[in-house]
């Protein structure tokens, strides 16, 4: 027989899970795939930012990985094991020594795990390619730099506990991983690996082809971020809440959960659940998923460390606030540049996902230098749990951005809001498989907008048009995720003077005190007009789509009937809005005085809805009366207050 080797080793590659200290958002989506990566092989030749080979690599696995190697017999239609749970370490400058040596990682001559049932005794032999074989898939994990395996016993610090990778269960629980919370994240675990006869393309590698095992970090990271854009005023002293309802706030930036869900210790069980040539069209091809079974005393927070503030107050449009004696610190006002709370914190990947809170209570103080604040107290918002999935190796960033819409309320004695309802911006941030962004409208309900590849760094909050992509939209009531987008949400694109610049508060104005009663197209008193996107353009729940498209092709799966709608990626500005009212409440009529210097556009047509009464029972003349220079004309129109309560997102798409 021919003999071919078969080498695991070449050059070793690695992007850490983070961005590089001025942004926070990462590269675009092709930009970024590979980064925070290791790849063993000389394949792998497209490096990106942030990438480390070699030795650099070799370190950040603790110079070891563990690897199960089966080649499949389609006879007997089973697999045979090659790499029985084999120990592979670097071995610096040794590349080309030995024969199973071609970038200074060997196997030959180590000792093997030694589980129970598995290769035990002796040292670890050399492997040959067999071309009787019909494929070849490969499992392979590293505990990371100051982690060691062991496969019986309780882990200590600094101590993994692992199980045989079984190569009959790979779908479902390939192997896992025990420890630590801390010492967990700095394992790193590599998507499954075919190899083909030949003719294979990306992910798979022929036969004789070295093995290229692309590792990333087990551990996901998460920070926080807050900026401001409340006309007239700057924030200060913000308030973090660890608790829902009661409670007392802190100035430890705090995200919470509605349970006990972040464990200091557990077990990671990885799997490969789309693996075969049946289902080499998938996206999630071979990939690696993670469940959690956490132990210990589980909490419902995490904190993060210090807000940044802007320490600089010169910097604020509006000097003001750079009076003498002031000492307050201000929250920053761009995305661009936003307050964050530090850096990231690493957390045990959660592939489930818990819907994330913030509250927090803050200081508005006028930048007219009148020294006058504003406390608002309570202002939430609410993370949908599927953007709260996370993956191994990647980086989250939620941004929230404080507007002048608020939920949160000025008196706490008075259970009415103040200001409007606030709204957040929520922000994940890529890592090395693409940038994945939500931007969440926080009032009572939440609202959140997601389209595969937004780029926040490059985009702002702003869509891109796009041919192939769809907007998806989600509704939040408080923990829980809206199932009746059928009945209570539509969609209606805006126009009207100034709606580039058109908050949610407008249009809620708008839907609620229009020119008639429940009319298709609302005309709303401030001059914008809200006109429904056709059904044809709209699609609700899980009987046009059952997942949402994520940026690595771990797709946002099992969406529920009516919990989710898409529209196409059209150019104009839309309005997202969800009905909550309960009863009917008592409609009201409004009178509202227009002072005209000159004829409206179509006065012809329009007349009749202006009055010359402030009683609205006298209809303005046809012929638009003649006018001096700087003389106006009082007229009044008349509405109807809907009294209805609204969840509204504004959408722009450019």
């Amino acid at each position: 027989m021919k003999k071919s080797y078969l080498f695991l080793a070449a050059t070793a590659i690695l992007a850490f899970a983070s961005c590089s200290e001025n942004t926070y958002l990462g590269e675009n989506e092709e930009n970024a795939k590979g980064t925070e990566t290791i790849s063993f092989g000389s394949g792998f030749k497209a490096l990106t930012r942030g990438n480390k080979e070699g030795y650099e690599a070799a370190k950040l696995l603790g110079e070891k990985f563990y690897v199960g190697g089966y080649k499949y017999d389609g006879t007997a239609s089973k697999y045979v094991t090659v790499f029985d749970n084999y120990f592979v370490q670097w071995d610096d400058n040794t590349a080309g020594k030995t024969t199973d040596n071609t970038s200074d990682w060997m196997y030959v001559g180590l000792t093997p795990l030694g589980f129970t049932g598995h290769i035990t005794t002796g040292t670890q032999t050399i492997k040959y390619w067999d071309h009787a074989a019909s494929y070849y898939d490969f499992v392979a994990y590293s505990p990371g730099e100051g982690n060691s395996i062991i496969i019986t016993g309780t882990p200590s610090d600094n101590q993994i506990l692992a199980t045989a990778i079984d190569q009959n269960n790979l779908t479902t629980a390939a192997y896992t991983l025990q420890g630590s919370a801390t010492d967990l994240t700095e394992c790193y675990i590599a998507d499954l690996i075919t190899a083909k006869q030949s003719g294979a393309t990306k992910p798979d590698i022929n036969y004789r082809d070295e093995v290229s095992i692309i590792f990333r970090r087990l551990g996901s990271k998460v920070r926080l971020a807050l900026y401001e854009t409340i006309p007239g005023y700057s924030i200060n002293d913000v308030k973090f809440y660890s608790v829902a309802t009661g409670g007392t706030s802190s100035a430890t930036p705090t995200l919470f959960a509605s349970s006990n869900v972040f464990y200091p210790s557990g077990t990671m069980t990885v799997k490969f659940p789309t693996i075969g040539s049946t289902n080499r069209a998938q996206t999630d091809y071979n990939k690696a998923h993670v469940t959690f079974a956490g132990s210990g005393t589980a909490t419902s927070t995490k904190t993060f460390t210090a807000l940044g503030y802007e320490t600089d107050n010169t910097k604020w449009e509006d000097t003001r606030l750079n009076y003498t004696g002031n000492t307050n610190t201000y929250l920053k006002r761009t995305s661009t540049n936003p307050s964050f709370a530090g850096d990231y914190i690493s957390v045990l990947p959660d592939e489930t996902g818990n819907v994330l809170e913030l509250r927090v209570d803050y200081t508005l103080e006028s930048i007219d230098g009148s020294k006058e604040t504003i406390t608002v107290h309570g202002a939430t918002a609410f993370i949908p749990q599927i953007y709260a999935a996370w993956k191994p190796n990647y980086a989250y960033t939620y941004i929230f951005k404080i507007s002048d819409n608020t939920n949160g309320l000025t008196n706490t004695e008075i259970d009415k809001s103040g200001l409007y309802p606030i709204t957040f911006d929520a922000v994940v941030a890529d890592s090395e498989d693409g940038t994945q962004s939500t931007i969440t409208t926080v009032a009572s309900p939440s609202i959140t907008t997601y389209m595969k590849g937004h780029d926040y760094e490059h985009d702002g909050p702003e869509y891109k048009v796009s041919t192939s992509d769809s907007i998806y939209i989600q509704v939040m009531n408080g923990t829980t995720l809206a199932n009746d987008l059928n009945s209570k949400g539509k969609l209606y694109s805006v126009t009207g003077t100034g709606v580039d610049v058109m908050s949610e508060a407008n249009v809620m104005d708008a839907l609620n005190i229009r020119t008639s009663g429940e009319a298709t197209t609302v005309v709303g008193r401030n001059g914008f007009t809200l006109t429904p996107v056709s059904t044809a353009q709209l699609a609700t729940g899980n009987a046009t789509f059952g997942t949402i498209p994520g940026a690595d092709g771990n797709n946002i799966k099992s969406i529920a009937a009516n919990t989710a709608v898409r529209f196409p990626a059209s150019a104009g500005t839309y309005a997202y809005v969800y009905d909550y009212t309960t009863g009917t409440p008592p409609t009201s009529e409004i009178h509202t005085a227009v002072e005209l210097s000159e004829a409206p556009a179509n006065w012809a047509t329009i007349y009749t809805t202006y009055y010359t009464n402030e009683a609205c029972t006298t209809t303005a003349p046809a012929t638009f009366p003649t006018l001096g220079t700087g003389e106006k004309v009082t007229y009044y129109q008349k509405y109807t207050n809907l009294n209805h309560t609204y969840g509204v997102k504004v959408i722009r798409v450019k």
